[in-house]
């Protein structure tokens, strides 16, 4: 088991609004583990358990939690901490992720995980001895304009996310994507804002975003390492699926003065002609060029920048997609 410092399991809080797609989220990422042995709670609405049903095992543990939410649901919250325990000492997993309940707010989880007795709970049971890894929501990019809205349970997941997971970027609107970005900014513009593309290179990256353990309310764009001397970095991103503007200007002009030059050509979305974008003297601009260099439309960028993370630009930028 491969604990903490503190000799506890990370545990980490999948959350996200009724369809946003957090079972697949959690499949893809139980199809390629990558060495890890993750155990797996799923919190059910209804007794009849059907999440559990379609989540893949692949040597973990899945453990069902019917009946109620865990967020206020006196039984099901006792039986989550109980759970956990059950789980780490029978699995001995390297992580555990609960998958809640499309209407959980994440914070009462949280504040129930702090509550935990030090050594046992009365009746001799044994506390969950995990701590918290981070709370990752899942939105779901068509519909979050409504479900945020509407629904209060939407917001409270939103807020308490370190980190936002887009999903059904390849059937979302580019102006529903759009307008999505500016709502999570508004309610939560410390999470880091990402996406994962079907196919290797996505799941490869997911997995450790998943599961890394972070600092609650970090900043996404102050995710990088630090060095005693700041080092300039020079990373380089593709992709064939058109990016949409707004998003696109954000990500770049967030990362503040740590970035001293981008330049490259996006496939911009409603756009045929090929962008050009360019960081320069601090004015960031996005022209039309002539033509696609490889002769096929495709974002091909470099950015410079001070201790640029490689991987948290990519998901960035994949986040910008206006589909795919």
């Amino acid at each position: 088991m491969k604990a903490t410092t503190d000799g506890l399991v990370p545990f980490t809080i999948l959350t996200g609004f009724l369809g946003a797609g957090k079972t697949t989220l959690l499949n893809r990422v139980l199809e390629r583990p990558q060495g890890r042995r993750i155990a797996v709670l799923v919190n059910e609405l209804g007794r009849v358990a059907i999440d559990s049903k379609l989540i893949l095992s692949r040597g973990g543990d899945v453990l069902e939690l019917a009946g109620g939410c865990v967020c206020c649901k006196v039984d099901v919250k006792s039986d989550l901490w109980f759970g956990i325990a059950d789980v780490v000492r029978r699995s001995a997993p390297d992580h555990v992720v609960l998958e809640t309940t499309g209407i959980a707010e994440p914070d009462a989880i949280v504040a129930g995980l702090e509550r935990q007795p030090d050594e046992a709970w009365p009746g001799g049971h044994e506390r969950a001895a995990v701590s918290l890894a981070g709370v990752v929501t899942v939105v779901d990019a068509r519909a979050a304009r409504e479900q945020l809205e509407r629904h209060e349970e939407a917001r409270a997941q939103v807020e308490s996310a370190d980190r936002i997971m887009l999903s059904k970027l390849d059937v979302a609107a580019p102006d529903e994507v759009t307008v999505t970005r500016a709502r999570l900014a508004a309610l939560n513009g410390d999470a880091e804002v990402a996406a994962f593309p079907a196919g290797e290179d996505g799941v490869a990256a997911l997995v450790p975003w998943l599961l890394e353990r972070r600092s609650r309310g970090r900043a996404a764009n102050a995710h990088h390492h630090a060095h005693g001397e700041r080092q300039l970095v020079a990373t380089s991103f593709h992709d064939d699926t058109p990016l949409l503007p707004d998003p696109l200007f954000d990500l770049v002009r967030g990362l503040g003065e740590r970035l001293v030059r981008v330049k490259g050509f996006v496939r911009v979305a409603g756009r045929e002609a090929p962008g050009y974008l360019e960081l320069a003297g601090g004015e960031l601009t996005l022209r039309d060029a002539d033509a696609w260099p490889s002769g096929q439309p495709r974002t091909e960028l470099v950015l410079i920048g001070e201790d640029l993370d490689e991987a948290a630009l990519r998901r960035a930028l994949w986040a910008c997609r206006a589909g795919g």
